[in-house]
């Protein structure tokens, strides 16, 4: 597995936060994001540090997709939305996909 020093999430997969880990895989990670933007608002982490969309496998997309589905199944959640910021876009570099559920359709976009 492949760690960055200077990256959060690198540090909270090493366990070297107090994070709490809501859900984990082999690959992956779940997180609650630290600002919600919506009544369920995780982020969806893999293990490896991969820069974001740019540098992911078609296995990891698959894996966070599935991923994705249990933890709206297992939450409840009547409809939610996946989000994923890229190159400039991103506050973090290391890829993860924000999971927000039961987000109101009247939403900005």
């Amino acid at each position: 597995m492949s760690y960055m020093k200077d990256c959060v999430f690198c540090s909270i997969i090493a366990g070297k936060t107090n994070t709490k880990i809501e859900k984990e895989t082999n690959s992956l990670i779940v997180i609650n994001d630290i600002n919600p933007q919506a009544a369920v608002h995780f982020l969806i982490i893999p293990k490896a540090h991969i820069k974001d969309v740019s540098e992911v496998d078609s296995k990891t997309w698959l894996e966070i997709k599935d991923l994705a589905l249990i933890l709206a199944k297992e939450n409840h959640l009547s409809g939610f939305r996946l989000v994923h910021n890229a190159g400039d876009a991103v506050l973090v570099n290391h890829m993860h996909v924000h999971l927000l559920g039961d987000v109101s359709p009247e939403r900005a976009i």
